[in-house]
């Protein structure tokens, strides 16, 4: 479906791009913010890599999917950004709940609001790379060999990364679940 758009940006047809930007922007705002963890970085991110995309959209050959070809986009330009401005670990004490940016409050009850709450909170505490690969995985739900092209990693790379950052995240949730619970009492 997506390359049927694509074409017809390259034909001239910015409504068809404008299309391309409404479905993609929060992920891939979501996805710049989980390398950057600064929302304005990550918005500044989103919009240059459209602007790259359009700009190089003729050199998209469909051999992946331009969710992941534009992801890829992404991920460049956020880990340009760290570099540029040396910011290996640049980490806000700002709260940007998952929510605001994929979700749109599609979560209804407390409970879920809680957990996600729990989750956002340890997903801030991750190496942006451990954050990054479970983003992909989980929230945006790409295949393994998306992955190995969004963050050109091999599979084993890959899923060698996802079990640390899934034992860290358990690790983070197990601590912060403990201290919600002594909290309580």
């Amino acid at each position: 479906m997506d390359n049927h758009y694509v074409k017809r940006v390259t034909e001239g047809d910015t409504e068809a791009f404008r299309f391309l930007v409404e479905k993609y922007q929060n992920r891939a705002l979501s996805t710049a913010y989980r390398v950057i963890k600064d929302r304005d970085l990550a918005e500044d991110i989103v919009q240059e890599s459209f602007i790259k995309a359009y700009k190089n959209l003729r050199t998209f050959r469909g051999d992946a999917s331009f969710a992941t070809w534009f992801l890829r986009i992404v991920v460049n330009e956020s880990i340009r950004h760290i570099r540029r401005k040396k910011l290996e670990t640049a980490y806000t004490q700002e709260t940007l709940s998952i929510n605001e940016v994929e979700m749109n409050n599609s979560l209804k009850t407390m409970k879920e609001k809680e957990q996600r709450r729990f989750i956002d909170k340890a997903m801030h505490q991750l190496p942006p790379r451990e954050a990054l690969v479970l983003q992909l995985f989980y929230i945006d739900d790409l295949s393994l060999k998306e992955m190995e092209e969004v963050m050109e990693l091999k599979a084993d790379h890959l899923k060698v990364l996802l079990h640390r950052a899934r034992k860290s995240i358990f690790t983070i949730l197990q601590t912060e679940l403990k201290h919600e619970l002594i909290s309580l009492l």
